[in-house]
């Protein structure tokens, strides 16, 4: 099947009531992307395989852009490739170059002006490749190694989301008290604020940060209107773990790729549960593409 963006995916995702899942490949990983696809077409789900910046650095973009696309075109079901966490125009235009059909330009860290700005660069350069562009406003909580709050940040702004919404961007992630990593406790997910976000945008907006979430608090901000859901910390953690535990069981005979294929199916459980709990399973079947 054709590569597809992920705007489409999540337009398809908005408007029928669920979230497409991005799983990240941790940098374009073999085990862990194939994991994606083969749950995606067990479970008839589209799916986007995603590549955080910082975890592209020991393969490239270009290897990693290679290797996502070599399982998207060969899915059964609808799949994009998208740059996770792009910290500039520089790095966005490496992913369009590389092949990615749909780039992240995080400038939330940024006062809301700079923000705006940065991210039209970036909305210029990618509707000139038929790329799609995802940005955030307000930027997320970071978790220390225990998963308490090490640095608190400002939760989005209704104001902020209405403006940087309005420039054609096709997705926006907002910060309702959610963080990447794993929580120490439950965090406090403010629906109150995902209410006024949601109306505010134009645009479908997108959960980062649901490892650790529960699956009642995934399904109600999927149900008000998140189409997008990003699962990364518990796949690359489950990965090293699992890699650990097959390597201890010493049934590999000293062959990587018996410790790879392990690893993969004992992966997919994992990737499984957050298809399911978003709502895209099955919805490969509707022949909408």
């Amino acid at each position: 099947m054709p590569v597809i963006d992920a705007a489409s995916l999540v337009r398809h995702a908005h408007a029928n009531g669920y979230a497409v899942v991005q799983v990240n490949t941790n940098g374009g990983t073999y085990d862990i992307t194939r994991a994606i696809v083969e749950v995606a077409e067990e479970e008839q789900s589209p799916v986007i395989l995603g590549a955080y910046e910082a975890n592209l650095a020991y393969r490239g973009y270009e290897y990693a852009a290679m290797q996502m696309r070599f399982f998207a075109e060969r899915a059964k079901v609808p799949v994009a490739i998208h740059l996770d966490h792009g910290a500039s125009p520089d790095a966005c235009r490496k992913a369009i170059d590389a092949g990615f059909t749909s780039v992240m330009i995080d400038g939330s860290h940024l006062p809301i002006e700079k923000n705006i700005e940065q991210t039209q660069r970036v909305v210029t350069m990618a509707r000139s490749a038929n790329v799609t562009v995802e940005a955030e406003v307000g930027e997320l909580q970071k978790l220390g190694p225990d998963g308490s709050v090490i640095e608190a940040k400002n939760l989005s702004d209704p104001a902020e989301v209405a403006q940087i919404s309005a420039i054609g961007i096709d997705m926006l992630a907002v910060g309702i008290g959610n963080a990447h990593g794993f929580y120490k406790d439950a965090p406090n997910i403010r629906f109150d604020l995902l209410e006024k976000l949601a109306t505010a945008s134009k645009v479908p907006l997108v959960l980062h940060g649901t490892t650790g979430l529960a699956d009642d608090v995934i399904r109600r901000c999927v149900s008000m209107g998140m189409a997008k859901a990003n699962l990364g910390t518990l796949i690359r953690t489950r990965c090293v773990e699992l890699t650990k535990e097959v390597i201890a069981e010493n049934e590999h005979k000293n062959h990587p790729w018996r410790i790879g294929l392990a690893v993969k199916d004992r992966l997919k459980p994992e990737i499984r549960h957050i298809l399911q709990v978003a709502g895209s399973c099955g919805r490969a079947k509707e022949g909408w593409l």
